[in-house]
């Protein structure tokens, strides 16, 4: 009896040890192989990123941006045009993505076709290296030289749209960095002054100042204020604690009308048309431009701070809000969609960047998911918007944003922030039809709105040749 007592003892430890070891192949046949290859210190995962060929980036006109250059096993990506460097960020094994190679990095590392962690491993065994799509970007490559050139030795950003489709035809931030020499240079651009890496077109928070005078002008058409009535002192400054509001441009003490003191940006017929507004019609006013929301291109991150708890006015914030000097700040992703609204009859378009996708030896197909525009102001008030802003570059502190023979409006304006300022230039121009672009301009450290609208005027010039088919000047 005590014999089989052992036997039996024997047999269920037996037993016990099998379960675990069918446990144990079966945790390593099916989860286990995951979990491994998922080890920053796998070296077989090591290998298989490192030997990823990233599908090529190009423009609207397949300018062929960026692509990956693989000798002897070496996978190299390389960019080809100085211009771009800011919009397409970087792609690094050591340092990771950003920019457009970050925001498409599933599309461009083949991720998105790899449908689970255990195909990437047979592809690594079967020594086949995992291949990414090309992406066909909205972007315009002469677009973007010409804004490049235009915006150099400065530091700001510039943003073009175009309408009514809302494909993003340049996106330049100042200062910036070559991707090529992103390793060795890397530690320097950490600490480089004025943070190359920082995309400011698209995550730039930065104070309005004057530029909010345009939807402040159509508050004033909502309550029927007439924009021909005279203010004595429209051209006297406007104290602000330590600041001292003047208009855009230095002008004598004169008389000015509510639409002449917008072509000049000058603050103080503003701020008196205040109290008719009211904070509740200013405040509903400026939540239609949705300049309460931080507008997204897909794939992105949203900018480190947003501007919906800073938008509410009250009594007590009315002033300095209204002026641009709140709390309050925008992008100038946000400043251009309110352009793109206002030209495209009040009726904002929402932006894209992706146009198509190409897998290996596949053909181009279409990525864009169409999204509808969104109303910011009625067609009425958009068209008197639209008068006022071919005013303001006609005879205006927007001057220079005028070119021969194109149809462009706009507001050039002075915003403050801490002990320095910053000039904007937000307008559009309309090429026959339905058809037009619009273009934000951010000069950090600048009070010289005169070359943010002339940048401006430079950036129109080229989207709509660019968008006409015609030889850019």
């Amino acid at each position: 009896m005590g014999f089989s007592r052992e036997i039996n003892r024997l047999l269920v430890g037996l037993l016990f040890m099998f379960g675990i070891v069918a446990l144990s192949a079966a945790y390593w046949s099916i989860t286990g192989p995951d979990t491994i290859l998922r080890r920053a210190d796998n070296p077989r995962r090591v290998e298989a990123e490192r030997a990823i060929e990233r599908g090529a980036l190009v423009d609207r006109n397949d300018h062929v941006l960026a692509y990956t250059e693989s000798a002897d096993g070496i996978v190299t990506r390389r960019y080809r045009y100085p211009a771009m460097y800011s919009a397409l960020g970087y792609y690094s094994y050591r340092y990771g993505s950003s920019g457009i190679e970050g925001a498409y990095d599933a599309l461009l590392s083949g991720t998105d076709q790899v449908t689970s962690t255990g195909d990437a491993l047979l592809n690594g065994l079967m020594h086949r290296p995992q291949v990414g799509s090309d992406a066909r970007l909205t972007l315009d490559l002469e677009v973007q030289e010409a804004v490049a050139a235009a915006l150099a030795g400065q530091t700001g950003a510039v943003i073009v749209i175009g309408v009514p489709n809302g494909e993003v035809l340049a996106l330049a931030s100042l200062p910036t960095y070559d991707p090529n020499t992103l390793e060795e240079n890397w530690d320097a651009l950490i600490g480089a002054p004025g943070n190359p890496f920082f995309n400011r077109a698209l995550q730039g928070q930065y104070q309005p100042g004057a530029a909010l005078q345009t939807p402040l002008l159509a508050a004033a058409m909502l309550v029927n204020i007439p924009l021909e009535t005279v203010d004595a002192s429209a051209t006297q400054p406007v104290p602000l604690g330590d600041l001292n509001l003047a208009c855009a441009v230095r002008l004598p003490e004169i008389e000015l009308t509510l639409s002449e003191a917008y072509a000049f940006a000058c603050p103080r017929a503003f701020a008196d048309i205040l109290d008719p507004i009211g904070v509740d019609t200013l405040n509903t006013v400026l939540m239609t431009f949705r300049l309460n929301e931080s507008p997204l291109l897909a794939g992105f991150e949203p900018p480190p701070t947003s501007t919906p708890s800073t938008l509410r006015l009250t009594p007590d914030n009315l002033l300095e809000t209204a002026l641009g000097q709140g709390q309050f700040t925008v992008t100038p992703l946000s400043m251009a969609l309110m352009a793109a609204g206002i030209v495209n009859d009040g009726n904002a378009p929402q932006p894209y960047l992706l146009q198509q996708s190409r897998q290996p030896n596949g053909a181009w197909i279409d990525v864009r998911t169409a999204r509808a525009s969104l109303p910011i102001t009625t067609t009425n008030s958009a068209r008197r918007l639209q008068d006022l802003m071919r005013g303001a570059v006609a005879f205006g502190a927007a001057q220079n944003a005028g070119r021969p023979g194109i149809d462009i409006g706009g507001h050039a304006s002075i915003a403050y922030s801490g002990e320095g300022s910053q000039a904007w230039f937000v307008g559009f121009a309309t090429f026959g039809g339905a058809n037009g672009a619009a273009v934000a301009v951010i000069l950090e450290n600048s009070d010289d709105p005169g070359r943010a609208a002339d940048i401006g005027g430079t950036a129109l010039a080229a989207a709509q040749a660019a968008l006409l088919g015609q030889p850019s000047s």
